[in-house]
């Protein structure tokens, strides 16, 4: 195996899978969903569907602990993965009933979420396997930039191409290049990650039962697992419904909105690297307490200022949101990963997913008691989101001595 050949293709379709990840989970399906007419409510279970959907992780250990993680199975699952993201297209042309377009995007959306939760931890074992240890930081912040750039090359296109056509009528059409895009995207990846190698996956089997009690009865995994729900919780309320209020109450346009999404995969891009210069000892305070303090910053500015003053500091707000996604997607794709036991990696990583999935699940019952679709009701999460990031940031003050990498 010629290691740096094989590195550089488990980059790029990492690359791929990430930005195919932005671009068909996030603004612009939801951007889509409105277009379709779909209800905030609607809109705001979407935003972490995803999320909820880690809690079948908890099966995926035993399950690949068994069945294996051939390529031929993990491909086929993630193929089933790429092209259900691309089944939303259809929807306008088969019904314009509301009811049955929510119904049918929450069947797509489904099948994309339980897939790719299915196909992640193996992609973390064949990457973090293969990747040497040392290299994992400068991975990871690589692949950050990369993957950034992308989106936003993306969402400038995209931005434009929507309004124009919006401005003709043809508002469907835009959508259509988007699906396009995304489609030949995941093309792309799938092809590379056929011809690429898959290192050896030693790992016992295990229950679900071992799932469960081996990372619970790890006292310094529980800390991982604690950081990760508390994170969840407070980022998942927060961003549950800013897409919604972006476009339905501050009724900014395509292009605007377009130029938030590069802003915050710019900003995310940008400090890639000044985040992983801070993870080189593995002190994850040095990264958690600022990340909180970023994100506490940011929710504050979307619940205390009046429309007109927000619409001036959206670019603002969306730099501090990139500032703060980049510095968790390091203690995400790399502290939990190296803080799980050997020969238990599958079991903790998908456990601690499975404990985020948990999390998100209380979001909808939350917001369904103090969401009335209103816009004080939206404001009323971020206001959640301040609270819960400082607890957060009290939580990794008091545990900081013990957040490191051993």
């Amino acid at each position: 195996m010629n290691y740096k050949k094989e590195y550089n293709k488990y980059l790029i379709s990492s690359v791929l899978d990430t930005a195919n990840n932005k671009i068909a989970s996030s603004s612009f399906i939801t951007a889509f969903a409105v277009y379709l007419g779909l209800s905030s409510f609607a809109i705001g279970i979407y935003a972490v569907l995803d999320t909820i959907t880690n809690i079948i992780q908890v099966f995926a250990a035993p399950i690949f602990s068994r069945i294996g993680q051939s390529k031929l199975v993990v491909l086929t699952n993630y193929t089933i993965y790429r092209l259900s993201s691309v089944c939303f297209s259809f929807i306008p042309f088969i019904t314009d009933d509301i009811g049955l377009r929510t119904f049918l995007f929450f069947i797509f959306a489904s099948i994309y979420a339980i897939t790719g939760e299915l196909g992640y931890i193996t992609f973390v074992n064949w990457r973090m396997t293969l990747v040497k240890k040392e290299d994992r930081a400068r991975f990871a912040s690589t692949r950050n930039i990369f993957k950034n750039t992308l989106v936003m090359i993306f969402s400038l296109a995209m931005g434009v191409i929507l309004d124009s056509f919006t401005a003709k009528g043809n508002e469907l059409y835009g959508f259509i290049i988007l699906f396009v895009v995304i489609f030949l995207i995941a093309f792309i990846d799938i092809y590379i990650r056929i011809h690429t190698y898959k290192p050896i996956i030693k790992e016992k089997k295990v229950s679900i039962k071992e799932t469960v009690l081996k990372p619970v009865s790890d006292k310094d995994f529980r800390k991982v697992l604690i950081i990760g729900g508390l994170n969840r919780f407070a980022y998942g309320i927060g961003i549950m419904y800013l897409n919604v209020f972006l476009l339905r109450y501050l009724e900014i346009d395509y292009i605007f909105y377009s130029f938030l999404n590069i802003l915050i995969n710019f900003s995310d891009a940008l400090f890639s690297k000044f985040w992983a210069k801070k993870t080189i000892d593995r002190r994850w305070s040095k990264v958690l307490l600022p990340m909180s303090i970023i994100y506490i910053i940011a929710f504050i500015l979307l619940f205390m200022l009046n429309d007109k003053l927000l619409i001036i500091l959206l670019p603002i707000i969306y730099i501090l949101l990139g500032f703060g996604n980049s510095a968790y997607e390091l203690f995400d794709h790399i502290a939990i990963y190296e803080y799980s036991k050997e020969n238990y990696k599958t079991s903790y990583v998908t456990f601690e997913r499975f404990i985020e999935g948990l999390v998100t699940a209380t979001l909808p019952v939350i917001s369904y008691l103090i969401f009335k679709e209103s816009i004080n009701s939206i404001k009323l999460t971020f206001l959640l989101a301040v609270i819960t990031y400082f607890i957060l940031f009290l939580y990794v003050g008091v545990k900081k001595r013990g957040l490191k990498n051993k």
